[in-house]
């Protein structure tokens, strides 16, 4: 579990919403807005406004953003309004067992009484490489794959952050934090990274209840460059551990 918790009732509702019914959700496959399209149906005008708690407001606008991009109601790809296992956070494919189809699971007895062995012998565990530590002294990691709606929400992510900052330069890291913050980002979740070519650069951690969702937020001369990556679950890794695939240098001049 995650060290930020949030109120039960509230992680409750939500989850009920985002998991059982889809909450009359889009298709994430079809209809993804790039940044810089038609505002989001996350910054609608009439959306209810919480107060209070930086957690709980961050737990609606994650749902909100999850019911936009959840697959649709019964008859999409025959999923009858359940998720697809490969939507779901954790999916690592189906698992192969180790014996031929028809015959008996390893280790238990088949009509005769004999016990089957596996048509394949493991394979010896390799060791583990030495890890390598970064000028922070901790073990870098590599970002992840996103899931559908996960690539989804990232993209509404980050047109809400594109179009909140606008055509201008972005001065330095606390204008992007304290900006950040009051699109309902908690500050906890905002972490900054060393500058990129001079610009100012943080990633969010968006992940909850097991989702791979940060972004990576940099200052640019008429905006920021705002960018989705996947980070591993587990809650000992930072999102600032997770090393990407090198970016382009963006301009700043």
């Amino acid at each position: 579990m995650r060290s930020i918790s949030f109120p039960k009732s509230v992680l409750a509702a939500a989850l009920g919403c985002m998991v059982l019914s889809g909450c009359g959700a889009r298709n994430a496959a079809t209809e993804q807005l790039p940044v810089g399209s038609a505002v989001s149906a996350t910054t609608a005008p009439d959306a209810p406004t919480i107060d209070g708690d930086p957690e709980t407001r961050f737990l609606a606008l994650m749902t909100r953003v999850t019911q936009n991009c959840a697959p649709d109601a019964p008859g999409v790809s025959g999923s009858d309004g359940v998720p697809r296992p490969e939507d779901l956070p954790g999916y690592e494919g189906e698992v192969t067992p180790g014996y031929g189809p028809g015959e008996t699971p390893p280790g238990v007895p088949n009509a005769e009484g004999d016990i089957p062995v596996p048509l394949e012998d493991p394979a010896p565990p390799t060791p583990a490489p030495t890890p390598t530590l970064d000028s922070t002294g901790r073990t870098p990691v590599d970002e992840v794959p996103l899931t559908g709606v996960e690539e989804c929400s990232g993209g509404e992510h980050a047109q809400r952050v594109g179009e909140a900052f606008g055509n201008t330069e972005t001065a330095g890291y606390q204008v992007m934090q304290t900006k950040l913050a009051g699109l309902d980002y908690p500050a906890a979740r905002i972490h900054r990274m060393p500058d990129r070519a001079g610009a100012p650069r943080a990633r969010l951690d968006l992940r909850v209840m097991g989702s791979h969702l940060a972004l990576e937020v940099t200052g640019t001369t008429n905006g920021v460059l705002v960018e989705a990556f996947g980070a591993p679950e587990t809650e000992d890794v930072k999102v600032t551990d997770v090393r990407r695939v090198p970016q382009p240098e963006p301009r700043t001049s």
